[in-house]
């Protein structure tokens, strides 16, 4: 390789990383002022989840009504997801409660639980 040849490389590997590096700085400042993409908890997943297959059981229930005519086969499906979308929305409720600023939260209730323990074991050596 030629000394002509090594400088012309050298000038394009240059040049390409100067390019890679401007382009990771453009990045940097777009993402320096978007908001961070947040995915919902486990729990809303879950919820979408059965409401979504709540849904499905009602929509198949009503096609089958449709075409077969006859309805008495079919009350005890449709009340399914009625009853398992509202035990779902209650205990969702009540979990908010309990895990607010006024309500109790498990890991703090836990450590309270932890420390009077203790305190009961070092009171009785």
């Amino acid at each position: 390789m030629t000394e002509k040849k090594y400088n012309e490389k050298m000038l394009d590997l240059q040049i390409r990383n100067r390019q890679i590096e401007i382009r990771q700085n453009l990045k940097a400042e777009k993402n320096k002022y978007r908001k961070p993409f947040k995915l919902p908890s486990t729990s809303k997943l879950m919820l979408l989840t059965v409401i979504l297959l709540c849904l499905e059981v009602i929509v198949f229930c009503e096609y089958i009504i449709l075409q077969r005519g006859d309805m008495r086969a079919m009350y005890a499906l449709l009340v399914l997801p009625v009853t398992l979308s509202l035990a779902i929305w209650g205990y969702y409720n009540k979990a908010k409660a309990e895990n607010t600023l006024g309500g109790i939260v498990y890991e703090a209730a836990m450590s309270e639980r932890k420390r009077t323990s203790d305190e009961k074991g070092r009171l009785s050596e």
